[in-house]
């Protein structure tokens, strides 16, 4: 791939979303959202897992989350966060730093309105994180809430809701078979975007 002028960059936003598009598009991914989201712990501790990122709203990312979970009390109590695209299939790995807030309920409801019908049964029969006396009463409870709603429609939980992540910080990173590897950082100013590249 031949390496832009970095005096012709477009937003970093944009880049994210046609890496994302090409990925999602060009590959034989079958989760081209998955991201590891990285937040602060109540105890000062850097906590991470896996998410899917679910929708690209500009200037936002957003995804879906129980809102009793760790990881939403831990966004409550500490905005900051971090996501973690990787892309084998693309060689291509990009890093976002932001401010992580609540979406609106029409956001939240449209996002659990395109979750599958299994996983919003699991939505309304599980704490997320919970401590778990019996697998097999959370199995039946799940059975049991599957069979009774087979023909109606899922309502969002109060309790189950999205987050939108604003950006101040993307870095995407080619990578080389020489392991020369093509870095650039997006930092936010006042009034737009610097950029700089760093070394592989």
């Amino acid at each position: 791939m031949k390496d832009t002028d970095p005096r012709e960059q477009p937003s970093p936003f944009i880049v994210f979303a046609h890496w994302f598009h090409e990925h999602s598009t060009r590959t034989s991914s079958k989760y081209p959202g998955a991201c590891v989201l990285s937040s602060v712990g109540t105890d000062g501790v850097p906590n991470a897992r896996f998410i899917s990122l679910k929708v690209l709203e500009y200037p936002y990312l957003i995804f879906g989350s129980p809102l009793r979970s760790r990881k939403a009390i831990e966004i409550k109590e500490n905005h900051n966060v971090a996501l973690t695209f990787w892309w084998e299939d693309s060689m291509r790995q990009v890093r976002i730093q932001g401010i992580a807030s609540e979406t609106d309920e029409n956001t939240s409801d449209l996002l659990f309105g395109d979750r599958k019908k299994e996983a919003r049964v699991v939505s309304l029969v599980s704490e997320q994180g919970a401590a778990l006396p019996s697998w097999e009463i959370l199995r039946e409870r799940y059975r049991t809430m599957f069979e009774e709603l087979s023909d109606e429609k899922i309502e969002r939980p109060d309790h189950w809701g999205g987050f939108k992540v604003e950006p101040f910080r993307f870095e995407f990173m080619e990578f080389r078979e020489t392991r020369l590897h093509y870095r650039q950082v997006f930092s936010k100013k006042e009034g737009g975007w610097e950029m700089n590249l760093i070394q592989p």
